[in-house]
């Protein structure tokens, strides 16, 4: 029973000064009832606003390492890490490999307390070149705390809660005292207070005097009052919120007007487009500004603003849309923008409030990626040629190893056919000869034609063996690559009918006996070509020793098409490529359809020589 005649006499006992009170106190109430569902509104937005932040990175995270990853780059990962890491907001960033274990793991000071954690796991898969599937590689762990946006909204809540209850007091004390006194003017007064109210003060109370008509009316003027102040300080405390958070946002938030004019941005916007405040990024986009600034300068084109208003004017709103801009010092600059379409205090026609976040780190890892790729496809193209190469040479190859062998094989026949057929015949006639000689030498018969007979066929036996030694070997390179050449037109001609000259310009050459030897049989293998196929009336073989090694074989016959003898087989003129190649010089083949053909042999490399006086000719 105590407290309540304590709380009787607290309060006013007349009606009115009750009611007035009651009805303070219901609007504070309601008021920080409001304020509070408006921070916890706030506060959740703001947990969702993590929440996705934090599927951005991972969804980011995991694309970007996938390259780096699959390197196992461990310099490259650490850099994307520790670009986020500085964040407040971000706790840990680990990448794991799926063969390697823990790669990177970024970790802040912060530590945040239990259900704070917001976390996202994103698999990091690679894509292979050609029809490969996506192959998971690893995982990205993206640890975000919620800690950074509960101290702001806890530390606002607290400030609205004593700015409430300061208010709560003083209006109960203004109120109290207001019903307590009595006003010697109260019309006028009341005037004057209706008046401040109506400019602005939101602060001054009308005084009751009685509860009377007046009395009343004062007390719905002073209850407009307080929640007219109540309203417009909810309205500042929120437009404060909404400003602190555009203006501590990380992504470039803008409103954009038909004209290409930016309304409002933030100062991301700002340092995204390399101004150095918001008022210059302004100043870029506006009608007077424009001429201050280079077409360059100027983040959005108006041929971008007809581009944006166009889309949203077909679909509502833009998402997720990647645009070029350009930044203050003329570099472009890659943005993700979604928008919808808004209007302006000022202004009937509509605007584009939109946000855009920088991707120009993301573009150019594609970039990079796709480059890569097209250069692993190149790389992977070039080599299977090669392959190919490699096959149709070992295959090419192969056949001219057994060309080669039948060709020994049918020069061995020859030899053995020549010396049984024809050596061991004149071989067997001689010994007949003998014997028949001894007979006559017995009787006393003449024996001077028998004894002719045998010279003459140990003669032809002397000229068979030298004939089959000479295709072995020809004697004549024993004295040097320059007798050994004239021996050999000279036989060319002797054999085939047709005239064949041979001409040293310059000094006589000096080479090793391989070398020497492997230039007789290209040459050979030339003259051999033309008596076979070319049909021709006249043959030259030069050689030059001027400032390089360079033999020539020149026929004024038929000719023929190189690339087709070349892919058909020609056993010939792979034998001749293939004794150039092994002794170190380029072989070449000048041929066309009438006009003959040209066989040359050149060294790289300057070749020894010894002095020789004039040019050497030998003809037939």
């Amino acid at each position: 029973m105590m407290w309540r005649t304590g709380l009787r006499r607290a309060f006013p006992r007349t009606l009115h000064a009750q009611l007035m009170l009651s009805l303070v106190v219901l609007g504070m109430l309601v008021a920080s009832s409001c304020a509070l569902v408006v921070l916890q509104h706030t506060r959740e937005r703001r947990i969702v606003e993590l929440d996705e932040r934090a599927n951005r990175i991972a969804d980011l995270l995991g694309q970007s390492l996938a390259q780096p990853l699959w390197n196992v780059d461990r310099d490259a990962i650490d850099r994307q890490l520790n670009t986020l890491s500085p964040n407040p907001e971000v706790v840990r960033l680990t990448v794991t490999a799926t063969h390697y274990g823990v790669l990177a793991d970024v970790r802040n000071a912060n530590t945040p307390g239990p259900g704070e954690e917001v976390v996202r796991v994103r698999p990091i898969e690679f894509t292979p070149p050609g029809d490969a599937p996506r192959e998971r590689i690893g995982e990205v762990r993206v640890v975000l705390t919620r800690a950074v946006a509960e101290s702001g909204f806890s530390a606002a809540r607290a400030v609205v809660l004593c700015t409430l209850a300061l208010a709560l007091l003083v209006v109960y004390i203004v109120t109290f005292l207001l019903i307590r006194h009595l006003v010697r003017e109260p019309i006028r007064r009341l005037e004057e207070m209706v008046d401040r109210i109506a400019g602005g003060d939101l602060e001054s109370r009308c005084v009751i005097e009685s509860s009377a008509e007046l009395g009343r009316l004062a007390a719905r003027v002073n209850l407009m009052a307080a929640r007219l102040h109540d309203s417009t300080a909810s309205l500042k405390e929120s437009e404060r919120k909404y400003r602190s958070i555009v203006e501590n946002a990380l992504e470039g938030i803008f409103v954009l007007d038909r004209d290409g004019v930016l309304q409002e941005a933030n100062p991301a916007m700002a340092r995204l487009f390399g101004f150095p405040n918001v008022a210059a990024l302004i100043a870029s986009l506006s009608p007077h500004g424009r001429s201050a600034v280079t077409a360059a300068a100027a983040p959005f084109s108006t041929a971008q603003v007809e581009q944006l208003f166009a889309l949203v004017g077909l679909n509502g709103e833009i998402a997720g849309m990647e645009i070029a801009l350009a930044r203050a010092d003329g570099t472009t600059l890659w943005c993700l923008l979604n928008a919808r379409a808004t209007y302006c205090d000022s202004s009937s026609l509509p605007a584009l409030e939109g946000q855009l976040t920088d991707i120009t780190s993301r573009k150019q890892a594609m970039e990079d990626l796709t480059r890569h790729r097209d250069q692993l496809e190149q790389e992977v193209r070039e080599r299977v040629r090669t392959e190919r190469a490699l096959r149709d040479s070992r295959e090419q190859l192969r056949e001219l190893s057994a060309h080669q062998e039948s060709i020994r094989e049918e020069e061995r026949r020859q030899i053995a056919m020549t010396i049984h057929d024809e050596l061991g015949q004149l071989l067997t006639a001689i010994k007949i000869n003998v014997s028949l000689l001894k007979m006559r030498l017995s009787q006393g018969s003449d024996w001077t034609p028998k004894c002719n007979d045998i010279g003459d066929l140990v003669e032809r036996t002397i000229d068979i063996v030298r004939n089959v030694a000479s295709h072995l070997r020809p004697a004549a390179l024993n004295f040097g690559l320059i007798s050994a050449l004239e021996w050999l037109v000279q036989d060319f001609a002797k054999h085939n009918g047709i005239r064949c000259t041979f001409r040293l310009e310059g000094a006589e050459p000096v080479l090793g006996d391989d070398r020497a030897t492997a230039v007789f049989r290209i040459v050979q293998e030339a003259l051999t070509n033309v008596s076979r196929h070319a049909r021709a009336s006249r043959v030259d073989v030069i050689l030059r020793t001027l400032d390089r090694f360079e033999i020539e074989v020149r026929d004024n016959g038929w000719g023929f098409d190189v690339a087709l003898a070349t892919r058909g087989g020609s056993y010939g003129v792979q034998g001749m490529k293939e004794r150039a190649r092994m002794i170190g010089a380029q072989f070449h083949i000048v041929s066309q359809a009438g006009t003959g053909s040209t066989v040359r042999l050149v060294f790289g490399e300057a070749v020894a020589s010894q002095s020789h006086d004039a040019a050497t000719q030998t003809g037939n």
